[in-house]
């Protein structure tokens, strides 16, 4: 059986059973949770729907530095965050 160390989260192998609560037998852990996949959502944002300031935010809010030049007019921003994402 393998068991895992709750504190320093060693892991060993063993024949016999341990008993005491810092360990805990991964055998047993692994019946008890069901198994769970988390799924990946992209969220599909439309850059020509917004408005200048909202495409400055949008850039802000990750982490997308606009210059002055991408600031000319709302294709150069959307433009700028296309090229920053990719």
């Amino acid at each position: 059986m393998r068991y895992k160390h709750i504190e320093s989260g060693a892991i060993i192998d063993s024949s016999s059973k341990i008993i005491g609560d810092a360990w805990v037998s991964l055998d047993e852990v692994k019946q008890k949770e069901p198994e769970t996949t988390e799924e990946y959502v992209e969220e599909e944002i439309d850059l020509e729907e917004m408005t200048n300031k909202e495409l400055e935010e949008f850039a802000k809010k990750e982490g997308i530095e606009l210059t002055s030049e991408d600031k000319k007019n709302k294709e150069t921003r959307i433009d700028a965050i296309v090229k920053a994402i990719e």
